[in-house]
């Protein structure tokens, strides 16, 4: 037993030495490569901050000018024959800056960050989410590994005018609080623009919270301050400094201005104003007369009477010509019945009654369309070949001239500067929170790509994109109208919820302007919709027509018989005109029970009802509308506290929260 027990102990001291390292171990993990601060056991493993002294101008103004020496050490582990090593340092300096002090007051100001400069290294600033961003390093030529190598920094950081209530500070992270590795050999030297109470000087370090100053030491000589931090900072802690000082200690300080921001502010809503005024002006519309009509406009067919209403001609107006044509004794349409492996499906065929001997163009091309080849035709006929016939059509009847006859030129020609008002707009609002994307971290072998890079699409895909989605909203009862929307919300939503909104929500005001700019632009695009100003006559038919419309949506059954005894065929003389005024349900449901024979033009599969007809038409239109549309694909993308005064670590300016100062490397 007792042999057991030393043997228990034997493996239990054995396995404890084990994990101590033998001096040769400890010899070789510091080589002639490391420093003495014994760099190699600190670090995230990539590179570390082995020095790190800042010197800094306090101006009268309230503006810093800072120096910083940064010397990074990067280790040997990370440049490898299967890795390109590390390139150099990415600073990070926020523009937006929030002050957490002890007593739990909080200010948030945004900062000027100007005159950056890197001494002896390429580098390359760009924005990122709201902050400024310093690539140093060449992006062909990695950093050799045991490498350390130096940095210096500089640039004027303004604050502004000071926001504390009865006193000023000097609140600052000298390092920075967004370093993501390990900071030693830490110097600072502050200097004062003038006398100050010493007493109310502070120093923390640590992780955000923290007031321990038990590593700090300084002195001051006048008005420079000199001090160094005697230990390791840990990633993402930092050293700061505070010092309350008399109120009006800084003179002459104001908010650094961004006139970007104002103008994207002010001009939308002042070329919002110059547009509305220009749709009152130009574009109100007189007070549309409606008349009481039992029949459309005369001397009209039913796609102009569509193109008349609504001021542009659309495919089912076109295709309405099929049963006013039939209405007129050009062609038969009849019912068939095609059978299939599970059911009859239904359909129709359309024959040829006489040639056309009218004098509207319109309805020759259309008729001509029909039996290019032979003298009856189905819809699979129809199908990719009729297009062209029914564009042209189209085009026809929304042709310039057609078009000045019911609007006012004045009018027209207002609209496309209405819609680059709302682009400029809109460009305005994007251009800060575009520059100011950064959407590919600079990593191994890459420099970061910045919004100069790809701006054509971060402006192009969102306005395009919303365009199409306020298109739809507008239209929303319009037929196609849902694509308009899908489409909009995607082709705009995605790169705009990565693109834009990521640097929107950094900042209350970019948030707060986009949103101004996008409801001004909005309305300009709704303005520039109704921008179209009636003429005279334009106006009167558009009475006529109304008056017809309410008609035919609110008839009554006995005026509607009386209608019918005048004119047995008053039913289909209507008819086609119904489909381009979007009334064919309601208006074939009011003869359900009024007694009719069938039209000549007419032939049934089975005994004839308004309902059956009713039914049989409306799938006549829906497929017919289908296939004269469509096309072939491809037709037509010494320590000392002071700590009576000092703020906790990582709440000064340029740390804390938004107002993040740091780096990394890459």
């Amino acid at each position: 037993m007792k042999t057991l027990k030393i043997f228990l102990f034997s493996i239990i001291v054995l396995s404890f030495l084990a994990f101590i390292p033998s001096g040769a171990n400890a010899a070789e993990s510091i080589s002639d490569d490391d420093f003495d601060s014994n760099i190699h056991t600190i670090g995230n493993g990539e590179y570390a901050i082995s020095k790190y002294r800042i010197e800094i101008t306090v101006n009268e103004n309230n503006t810093f000018f800072v120096r910083e020496y940064i010397t990074a050490y990067f280790y040997k582990t990370y440049y490898t024959e299967n890795s390109m090593g590390k390139h150099g340092i990415l600073l990070t300096m926020s523009a937006r800056n929030e002050v957490t002090r002890l007593d739990g007051t909080k200010t948030t100001k945004r900062v000027g960050i100007t005159g950056i400069k890197v001494e002896g290294d390429q580098y390359k600033v760009f924005n990122e989410g709201g902050s400024k961003v310093i690539q140093i390093g060449d992006p062909k030529k990695a950093i050799p590994g045991n490498t350390e190598k130096e940095y210096i920094i500089s640039y004027l950081y303004d604050i502004g005018e000071d926001a504390c209530e009865g006193y000023d500070e000097f609140y600052f992270n000298l390092t920075g609080n967004d370093w993501d590795t390990t900071i030693s050999g830490i110097e600072f030297k502050i200097t004062m623009p003038k006398e100050f109470d010493e007493s109310k000087l502070g120093f923390s370090a640590g992780a955000p919270g923290s007031t321990d100053n038990s590593n700090v030491s300084y002195k001051v000589n006048g008005n420079v301050i000199k001090g160094r931090y005697n230990g390791v900072l840990g990633p993402y802690e930092t050293l700061t400094v505070r010092t309350e000082l008399p109120d009006g200690y800084f003179a002459g300080a104001a908010d650094p201005v961004d006139l970007v921001m104002i103008l994207a502010i002010i001009l939308p809503l002042i070329l919002f104003g110059i547009v509305f005024v220009l749709w009152f002006r130009y574009g109100k519309d007189e007070t549309v007369i409606e008349t009481v009509e039992f029949y459309p406009p005369e001397g009209y067919n039913s796609a102009e009477v569509g193109f008349l209403y609504r001021g542009t001609a659309k495919a089912v107006d076109v295709v309405s010509l099929l049963i006013y044509l039939a209405d007129k004794g050009y062609v038969a349409i009849s019912e068939t019945l095609e059978k299939t492996i599970f059911s009859n499906q239904r359909g129709f065929r359309i024959t040829k009654i006489k040639e056309y001997d009218g004098h509207d163009p319109n309805e020759r091309l259309f008729l001509n369309g029909l039996f290019k080849e032979k003298n009856e035709v189905t819809h699979i006929d129809l199908k990719n070949s009729f297009y062209t016939t029914l564009d042209e059509i189209n085009k026809n009847i929304n042709r310039k001239e057609n078009y000045e006859t019911i609007f006012e030129k004045s009018s027209l020609n207002k609209i496309p500067v209405a819609i680059i008002m709302a682009a400029a707009a809109f460009a305005l609002i994007s251009y800060k929170p575009m520059i100011e994307f950064n959407g590919f971290i600079a990593s191994e072998g890459y420099e970061a790509v910045s919004a100069a890079d790809i701006w054509p699409f971060m402006l192009m895909f969102p306005s395009l994109g919303f365009t199409f989605l306020i298109k739809g909203l507008i239209n929303a009862k319009v037929k196609g109208s849902d694509f308009d929307i899908i489409f909009g919300a995607m082709f705009g939503g995605i790169p705009f919820a990565f693109m834009i909104l990521p640097t929107l929500i950094i900042d209350q005001i970019y948030l707060l302007t986009y949103i101004i700019g996008t409801i001004a632009a909005t309305g300009m695009l709704v303005f520039a919709k109704y921008m179209k100003k009636r003429t005279a006559f334009g106006n009167e038919i558009l009475g006529k027509i109304t008056g017809f419309r309410n008609f035919l949506n609110t008839a009554e059954k006995p005026k509607l018989e009386a209608l019918v005894m005048q004119n047995p065929a008053y039913f289909y003389n209507i008819l086609p005109f119904t489909y381009v005024l979007g009334l064919s349900d309601k208006w074939i449901r009011k003869f359900e029970n009024i007694a009719m024979v069938p039209p000549d033009w007419y032939g049934g599969s089975g005994s004839f009802s308004s309902a059956s007809f009713g039914s049989f038409m409306n799938h006549t239109m829906t497929t017919a509308t289908s296939a004269m549309s469509s096309s072939p694909s491809g037709s037509g993308f010494g320590s000392r506290s002071g700590s009576g005064s000092g703020g906790s670590s990582g709440g000064g300016s340029a740390g804390g929260g938004y107002g993040s100062r740091g780096g990394r490397s890459w």
